[in-house]
């Protein structure tokens, strides 16, 4: 692990250097400087580690040219107006940096954020400008990511979340007519395919209560309640790990064996349909794998996109209903 004051070491070897007023620093006069600006002695051999790694560690991304100059006896940049502080930001950097702005300007009205406000502005309009600068150049659309409707919301949810308070919405499902009202011990947060969710234990007054997943898109008038709820243990990290998507039926996950079309092999080895995968077979004519999941509407919709290139072997009921789907899309034209 690096010295906590190596970042601040390099900002005052480069300052120094910098400095155009004095003469070139030597070793020693490098030393000096930065113990007088942190308020402790630092030692020769740290200055030199710092100097080696501003030259030649990548992980810094400085690759500073540094030299000792033998005729004005000291070190100095090698190319002209040099600074670590005027080093740009790579294009897959810089499409990072917009990606998560754009997360974090959408949920900067929780508190925990909202006081990084100023910070994430200044951070967006310097980003906003190195955009621009490089537009002409630009090679790569970045498609950023849509608002999250329902986002108003995030706030208080977050909140009853961590304080375990109950929360009372309404809740309109795209296949009902009217909305619901819903009382929820709410869990935790999971974002998929531009929409976030809540999972959380419903409470009905009537009906056994379990988990559902509801979308903030669908949410009306939620309300925090002043009433406390005594969460369950549940491994929120592995709660989706057998499912594609968000959805969760009652079902437990089964063994899907699933033949395609070998020019989606390599599609497929690069880019696996879920973590449980296994290829059972790799031929030029064949290639199958193997998955563990529960089999939902997500994943029906994800093996469906792939056409006459697949086949499913197994479950028997899913190949059924792969054939059932096929048959009717066949019939609508």
């Amino acid at each position: 692990m690096k010295n906590k004051n190596a970042s601040a070491r390099y900002r005052l070897i480069d300052i120094r250097m910098n400095m155009k007023q004095k003469n070139v620093p030597t070793l020693l006069d490098l030393v000096d400087f930065v113990s007088e600006k942190l308020g402790e002695r630092v030692s020769v051999s740290s200055i030199q580690k710092d100097i080696y790694a501003m030259r030649y560690d990548e992980s810094l991304g400085f690759l500073a040219p540094i030299e000792y100059d033998n005729y004005k006896k000291g070190y100095v940049y090698t190319e002209e107006n040099y600074s670590i502080n005027k080093i740009p930001v790579s294009e897959e950097e810089l499409q990072g940096l917009e990606i998560a702005i754009g997360i974090l300007e959408q949920f900067k009205e929780i508190p925990a954020i909202k006081m990084f406000e100023d910070a994430i502005n200044k951070i967006a309009s310097s980003v906003k400008m190195s955009r621009e600068q490089a537009q002409q150049s630009s090679i790569l659309i970045l498609d950023r990511p849509k608002r999250y409707q329902g986002i108003e919301y995030m706030s208080d949810i977050v909140d009853a979340i961590r304080q375990k308070h109950v929360i009372k919405f309404l809740y309109q499902p795209f296949t009902k007519k009217e909305a619901k009202k819903h009382t929820v011990h709410p869990y935790f947060i999971k974002e998929y395919n531009s929409r976030m969710y809540l999972i959380g234990k419903d409470i009905h007054p009537t009906k056994e209560t379990k988990f559902l997943t509801f979308s903030f898109d669908r949410m009306n008038d939620v309300i925090k309640m002043n009433q406390q709820f005594q969460e369950e243990i549940i491994d929120k990290e592995s709660y989706f790990k057998s499912a594609i998507g968000i959805s969760l039926p009652t079902t437990k996950p089964e063994k899907l064996v699933l033949q395609f079309d070998p020019a989606q092999a390599n599609y497929l080895k690069s880019q696996p349909i879920h973590h449980s995968q296994k290829i059972i077979k790799d031929t030029k004519t064949n290639f199958t794998i193997s998955v563990e999941l529960v089999i939902n509407y997500e994943l029906m919709a994800l093996l469906l996109s792939f056409g006459d290139k697949l086949k499913v072997l197994k479950p028997l009921t899913l190949a059924s209903n792969m054939k059932l789907i096929a048959k009717n899309v066949y019939e609508q034209y």
